[in-house]
């Protein structure tokens, strides 16, 4: 199996090779999806998004106005896509509740439900609840896109978690899958040992 792509962007974005062709693994901050465009000589086969912070799913409206292409997401997520519900406000005093809802809300009919267990091209969809409550991955021979599950070789901070005990939760269930390398949604990717070592010093 081919490894996942990193784009760099304020967000790690990921390039999935397929037979084919590739599908694309988060969407960035609305105002780098042109710069996303130009990065992508071909359209994805279909948008995977981990979870609807800005970040990550920002620019996921101007891929789906260019390319029609599928939005796959966990349903609980879909709220804050579609509008229907505002993000939770980013810790910044003042313009927190602004600035996180600054993404092109998506249309209901450009997203499919992507839930735990799902088969996407040879990749099993993962629940990795806690930074959001619908946050997924993707799982395959070893490897795991884990959005914003872990950052660095820790937690994200709890005030950014919309259920920390969750997240802690999150670290065992990675572990319990038999991952072995991990990709983040921020920085560079993680080992095993490296989770074990979170593992045992969060107590999970």
């Amino acid at each position: 199996m081919n490894g996942p792509e990193r784009l760099a962007f304020a967000a790690n974005l990921y390039r999935i090779p397929l037979e084919g062709g590739y599908f694309l693994v988060d969407a960035g901050l609305p105002w780098e999806a042109n710069r996303l465009l130009a990065r992508l000589a071909d359209p994805p086969r279909f948008l995977f998004l981990t979870h609807h912070h800005l970040d990550h799913a920002g620019g996921a409206r101007t891929l789906w106005e260019r390319y029609g292409v599928p939005v796959f997401a966990h349903p609980q997520e879909w709220p804050y896509l579609t509008g229907e519900k505002p993000r939770p406000p980013l810790p910044i005093p003042l313009l927190g509740r602004r600035l996180a809802n600054l993404a092109p809300p998506l249309p209901k009919e450009a997203l499919v439900p992507a839930e735990e267990g799902m088969e996407l091209f040879g990749w099993r969809v993962v629940h990795l609840p806690g930074h959001t409550l619908g946050q997924v991955g993707l799982f395959r021979e070893g490897v795991l896109l884990a959005g914003d599950a872990l950052r660095g070789k820790g937690l994200p901070p709890r005030l950014i978690n919309e259920d920390h005990a969750l997240a802690r939760q999150t670290v065992r269930k990675i572990l319990d899958l038999g991952a072995k390398r991990i990709y983040l949604g921020h920085g560079g990717p993680l080992t095993r040992e490296a989770v074990e070592a979170l593992a045992r010093k969060l107590g999970v």
